[in-house]
């Protein structure tokens, strides 16, 4: 299976904790999304996204566990049901952020 981390910040001391995680992430073999500054789809606020697998999902979810430093960061399941992978399939550590699901809805891609 596929999942989607999605890191967030508000501050620009967060930003570069956040770039921090997103290194760590590329170390563990995820592939890694455009860092972007302002709300971009359904993220109201600046985020990354990285994709990694079952094969690695232990060790992400506990390196970002461990070193998310009180970022908000979203864990989800990819299973190309955007909306449902973004609530029902999702986790969050830390405070969640109100994403738009409506956007989700709109733009669903099957």
């Amino acid at each position: 299976m596929n999942y989607h981390v999605h890191v967030y910040w508000n501050t620009a001391s967060e930003r570069i904790w956040a770039l921090h995680l997103r290194s760590k992430l590329r170390k563990l073999g995820c592939t890694i999304g455009y860092p972007y500054d302002i709300p971009i789809g359904p993220h109201p606020i600046p985020m990354f996204r990285a994709t990694y697998t079952s094969d690695n999902q232990s060790e992400v979810e506990s390196m970002i566990t461990a070193h998310r430093s009180g970022l908000s960061v979203l864990l989800h399941e990819s299973i190309n049901n955007d909306v449902r992978d973004h609530t029902e399939g999702a986790r969050w550590l830390g405070e969640p952020v109100a994403l738009d699901l409506e956007w989700l809805a709109t733009n669903q891609d099957n």
